[in-house]
């Protein structure tokens, strides 16, 4: 019997700690073009971190069950502040989910101001659906840790202006 192994799904190793850094790969991406070895385009990937992002600004609806938040979310949070990875493949909500591919621009520009706006935010922050109540500091790591983790699927295909994270 033969067995074809998984496909090698090529990634680069990303880690934001500030917002200026990924404001800067995203535009490096966006202006010097990109290799894909996921399923989403570089738009894709900017409307669904944007939902996230949005969401921390006050659209999350309701939370989750408060044992499903402490036994499974406070846990799961604990470790993707501490190894600042998310495992790839991943069932996501549909609601989650981003629409079609387009102009990657437009995503980008989008995207580049409402981090602006998270950044810049003084007020407070939505509760999270799984982990609950989280500082600043720990929804912007949050928010730092996905966008590596989706952009990590993303090649630079020129050296462009903003270098490399």
């Amino acid at each position: 019997m033969h067995t074809s192994a998984a496909p090698v799904i090529e990634r680069r190793k990303l880690d934001f700690h500030e917002i200026d850094p990924l404001v800067a790969e995203l535009q490096r991406l966006r202006d010097g073009g990109y290799r894909r070895s996921g399923q989403w385009s570089l738009s894709q990937i900017c409307d669904h971190l944007a939902i996230f992002v949005r969401g921390s600004l006050g659209e999350f609806q309701k939370l989750l069950p408060w044992p499903l938040r402490f036994f499974v979310g406070k846990p799961l949070l604990r470790k993707l502040l501490r190894t600042r990875t998310m495992h790839p493949g991943r069932r996501v909500p549909a609601v989650l989910l981003p629409g079609a591919a387009r102009d990657d621009a437009a995503a980008v520009d989008a995207l580049v101001q409402l981090l602006r706006q998270f950044r810049d935010h003084r007020g407070p922050l939505r509760p999270n659906p799984l982990f609950g109540e989280l500082s600043r500091e720990q929804w912007t790591q949050l928010h730092l840790i996905h966008a590596a983790h989706h952009l990590s699927f993303l090649t630079p295909t020129s050296a462009t202006a903003g270098g490399t994270p």
